[in-house]
């Protein structure tokens, strides 16, 4: 049923997107750029970007979501960004193995909710990493400090711990914190900021030319 109420949700956007993108005399619309539709992968995070653009050129500093649906799950993830001085909104994805669906609106004043048209790729990875402290599913975590910890698991297909492997943390796609796991395949990085709002964060692991990618989670500082 929830994967039902997502294609609903996104074929009403699409409709109301391709509308605009006909209707209007400053037409505004938006095109995916990478990664290649239908791309499998073997590394993790997956960099997804778009450029917005109208008949004068890119837009710049518009607020852009990114909506990324698991096939597998059914789960869908937002990613939050702008545009760049280019029109270019760019944002990492903790892609595991499963093969996903994607896609990119945004909201302009005077006009509905645009659209672009649903891309795809699978992802293939080797590690585990398993969210231990700080995980979200559907509903942010709320922080009522402005510091906490963030702890993974890295685990082998059998599920066994990984030593010594290389995990990168990263809060609004951007890397905050290195470590390397310890026997029990566990890395924590401590994590702080001065400005309240909604986060959101993963990890990526790798070792040996394997990769994996944590689950994205979001917090909320007060």
């Amino acid at each position: 049923m929830e994967l039902l109420a997502v294609v609903a949700a996104y074929a009403i956007f699409l409709i109301v997107g391709l509308y605009t993108q006909t209707a209007g005399i400053d037409r505004v619309r938006i095109e995916i750029l990478g990664p290649p539709d239908g791309i499998q992968l073997q590394s993790s995070p997956v960099e997804l970007t778009a450029i917005l653009a109208n008949q004068k050129g890119p837009l710049s500093n518009r607020s852009v979501t990114i909506t990324v649906l698991s096939l597998v799950t059914g789960d869908a993830k937002e990613l939050t960004g702008a545009t760049g001085e280019d029109g270019v909104v760019r944002a990492l994805f903790p892609a595991q193995s499963a093969n996903y669906s994607w896609y990119v609106a945004t909201n302009i004043e005077g006009y509905p909710t645009i659209v672009s048209r649903p891309r795809s790729f699978s992802a293939r990875v080797a590690l585990n990493v398993l969210c231990l402290q700080l995980c979200s599913s559907k509903y942010p975590h709320l922080l009522h400090g402005r510091y906490s910890n963030l702890q993974v698991m890295v685990t082998d297909r059998n599920g066994n711990p990984v030593e010594s492997a290389n995990v990168t943390f990263y809060v609004n796609s951007m890397a905050v914190h290195s470590d390397l796991t310890d026997p029990r395949g566990m890395a924590t990085a401590f994590w702080s900021t001065t400005l309240p709002g909604e986060y959101s964060w993963f990890a990526t692991a790798t070792k040996d030319s394997e990769v994996g990618a944590s689950s994205l989670s979001s917090f909320v500082v007060e």
